[in-house]
């Protein structure tokens, strides 16, 4: 007589363990970091190889001093982005499952309507909660960790934005804001976040994540702000089901920055992109309360595709 069948019988999904799924969160969270750096120590020898025979010396901040070819700059941008980031996230998400689109869920179009709505949440959000991150990170202790390499990371990149020009607009627009938003979100976004959310609560996998995601860029003086950024763009990857929501969201950031930091030199627009001016009290309570509202508005919508597919 065959066995009665209840439904706790039927709880336990059939999981197909192929690739490295097999593995516990921390092994695969190891493998990624694995990835991530065997990538960005290969791509940097590879770079200061190339800076070695073009400029006859290794040290990138003396180039800076010495040179106005920044142009130069621009193009070893591309390869080390590419390398350091989308090559790692790419390999992760192949070894998770073969169908890579499927798994960074860059096979779910771009809602077209978070066209206008994503630049009214950044800006919102920008204004009631990252401005006033940076000034609580201030007075955190972490905030003159790595102080001198942040010194000479800000030191060159100011350089670089500083002699940004009309003629080269456009590929600092692409190597700057685009390509950084695109390999970025395919890694901490596409793969980590992802996985995070397989073995744990969605929250705490965006919280992981974007604390990775602050982590990784060794900017201690941004730490707090990058992760609320990076929280921003994990929880519209995650609602919207796609992450070409948070490839917009990121590339629009890093975009914004560019072009005031061209308006900035060119004298039409003068701000202080480093350096952003505390919000009034009742501009951080209005700003905030618009976030909010924005943010319900995009729900509603998410939640009405119901297009995330996360586990």
């Amino acid at each position: 007589m065959p066995q009665n069948l209840s439904d706790e019988d039927f709880k336990t999904p059939l999981i197909q363990q192929y690739g490295i799924n097999k593995f516990d969160v921390f092994g695969q969270f190891f493998i990624w970091l694995l990835l991530f750096f065997s990538c960005s120590l290969i791509i940097a020898k590879i770079v200061q190889e190339v800076m070695l025979m073009y400029f006859n010396t290794e040290n990138i901040v003396s180039v800076v001093k010495a040179n106005n070819d920044f142009l130069a700059f621009y193009y070893l941008q591309i390869p080390s982005t590419i390398f350091s980031f989308l090559l790692p996230a790419l390999i992760f998400a192949y070894l998770k499952n073969k169908n890579i689109k499927q798994y960074t869920q860059t096979n779910v179009l771009f809602p077209t309507y978070l066209l206008i709505l994503i630049p009214l949440l950044l800006y919102s959000f920008y204004i009631g909660m990252v401005y006033p991150s940076f000034f609580i990170n201030k007075y955190m202790y972490w905030s003159d960790w790595l102080k001198s390499y942040q010194d000479e990371y800000k030191y060159i990149t100011d350089n670089m934005m500083k002699n940004i020009s009309t003629q080269n607009l456009i590929l600092c627009l692409i190597t700057v804001a685009i390509l950084p938003a695109v390999c970025e979100e395919f890694l901490f976004r596409g793969t980590l976040q992802k996985m995070f959310s397989e073995k744990m609560n969605i929250h705490i996998a965006v919280l992981l994540s974007s604390v990775v995601f602050s982590l990784i860029h060794f900017d201690f003086s941004g730490f707090l702000p990058r992760i609320l950024l990076g929280m921003f763009l994990g929880y519209l990857f995650y609602y919207s089901g796609s992450l070409w929501t948070s490839i917009f969201a990121h590339a629009l950031n890093n975009g914004s920055q560019v072009v005031f930091m061209y308006l900035n030199n060119k004298g039409i627009y003068k701000i202080d992109v480093d350096n952003p001016e505390m919000p009034a009290i009742w501009e951080i309570l209005a700003y905030s309360v618009v976030f909010i509202v924005l943010w319900m508005i995009f729900y509603h919508f998410s939640q009405k595709n119901k297009k995330s597919n996360f586990a």
